[in-house]
Formats: C-alpha cells, sequence, structure tokens
C-alpha cells in the first residue's frame, strides 16, 4: 500500500494511461478523483472497480479549462481535506502532421497537450505549498524527447510534448523548496484504445521495422506506464525530481 492515506487527481481517467493510473492508485491505497471530460465515460468505472470505487470520486471537467480546473481542486479539497498527488494526463493530437497542420489544429494541440499541464500544476500547487509536501506527475512522450517512433506523430504534438518536459523540469525547481516534487513520464507505444487504432493502421512494413528498433519487441500495456506513476507519487521516489523517466522499451533513436 504505497500511497495509503493519500488523495490523488488523475486527468483524462475514462481510459488508458489515465484510467490504469487511477486504479492503480485506489489499489496503493489512496483516494482518487477520476477527471475525464467524457463524464458519461467514468460512471461504469464504478462497477468495475467494486469496493475499490468507495475510495474514488468521478468529475467530468475539460482540463484545458482554468475555472473547470480550479472547481476539481475545491471539490476534492472539500471531500477529502487536501491534496497530494496530481497526474496530469490529458494530451492528443489534433490536425495533419507537418508544416501542413493549421494554425487553429496548432493551437488546439498545444492547449490540450501542454496547457492543460499548466492548469493542473497551478490549480493544485497552493494545496500542496500549504501542506509543504506534493507529488505531481505529466505524463509527456516519447515524441517530445525524441520523435514518434511510429512517424505519425504531429508537430504539434511532438512540440507541445517537449514543452511538458521543460514544464517538469523548470517547475520542479519553483516547487521543491516546498516539499514538492515535479516528473514526468515519456511513453513510447501505448497500447491504450488510441494506441491500438495508431497500431492497426500502421502498414506493415513499418510495424515490423518499429518491432526491430525496440529492445523489447511489443508495445506497453497502460499498467506499464501506471506502475511507473505509483513510483513517482510514493515515498520510494521522495529525492526524484525535475525527471523524465522515458519509458519506450528500448526503442532506438539514432
Amino acid at each position: 500500500m504505497k500511497l495509503k492515506d493519500k488523495v490523488a487527481i488523475v486527468t483524462g481517467a475514462a481510459s488508458g494511461i489515465g484510467r490504469a493510473t487511477a486504479t492503480a492508485f485506489l489499489e496503493e491505497g489512496a483516494s482518487v478523483a477520476f477527471v475525464d471530460l467524457r463524464e458519461a465515460a467514468l460512471a461504469p468505472l464504478r462497477e468495475t472497480l467494486g469496493p475499490l470505487s468507495e475510495r474514488m470520486m468521478t468529475i467530468g471537467a475539460d482540463a484545458t479549462s482554468a475555472r473547470d480546473f480550479e472547481r476539481v481542486a475545491e471539490a476534492v479539497t472539500r471531500r477529502w481535506g487536501r491534496i497530494d498527488i496530481l497526474v496530469n494526463n490529458v494530451g492528443g493530437a489534433i490536425g495533419a502532421v507537418g508544416l501542413d497542420v493549421t494554425e487553429t489544429d496548432w493551437d488546439a494541440t498545444v492547449t490540450l497537450s501542454l496547457k492543460s499541464h499548466f492548469l493542473g500544476c497551478r490549480a493544485v500547487a497552493p494545496a500542496m505549498r500549504a501542506q509543504r509536501k506534493g507529488r505531481i506527475i505529466c505524463i509527456a512522450s516519447n515524441a517530445g524527447k525524441f520523435r514518434s517512433n511510429t512517424g505519425t506523430s504531429s508537430l504539434a504534438y511532438s512540440a507541445a510534448k517537449g514543452g511538458v518536459l521543460q514544464l517538469a523540469r523548470t517547475l520542479a525547481h519553483e516547487l521543491g523548496p516546498f516539499g514538492i516534487t515535479v516528473n514526468a513520464i515519456a511513453p513510447g507505444s501505448v497500447l491504450s484504445d488510441a494506441g491500438k487504432e495508431e497500431t492497426a493502421a500502421m502498414p506493415p512494413l513499418l510495424l515490423e521495422r518499429v518491432m526491430r528498433e525496440t529492445a523489447l519487441g511489443y508495445f506497453a500495456e497502460p499498467e506499464e506506464m501506471a506502475s511507473i506513476a505509483v513510483f513517482l507519487a510514493s515515498d520510494d521516489a521522495s529525492y526524484v525530481t525535475g525527471a523524465t523517466i522515458i519509458a519506450n522499451g528500448g526503442w532506438c533513436t539514432s
């Protein structure tokens, strides 16, 4: 029970890495706010989680809205009295790849994949500063550290996720004196719903090449990213901050 009696907020918790992480936090003893824009998709999780659902709350909210994120922080503090952990998990690519992306789609991608992380950090910082302890985890991407290993990530998405890495590094210094750690996880290909669709759409020769360049020879399950988040949220990672954990299965970047 690495997170016993901790209180966590996980965004994008209706599916994929977000759902796996929020569930893993529950299993490790935390009380967890599952936050997602798709509020209807959160409701069935209560039946799936059984007794664990007694320590969860679901909140429909737009992570790109400052007002919504502040509402989430207020609701969690009102119910549980504190905020110990935030996992910023929202992100995605909108529009064309490369320089063909429109200005509108560029702005939308950066808002979804980078601004949402900033808003989350800003919303929980007051509570964590007052406690003089906290854990912030930003889910970035392999594409933000190197480049897409599938050749399909957009320029806007890669730039935004690179910004997430720098956000975590910079904020770690600002919040460190308050006992708050800020770290990032940079996953490679993960078999979330979106990841499965992307993999299915890959030409066979490209898929073969990517697998050959990946040391472990397979794409990750969301639970494998969740286990890293549990580590970063726990006391085991008390001296880890400003770090990026690259979890791409050893994909060759040369």
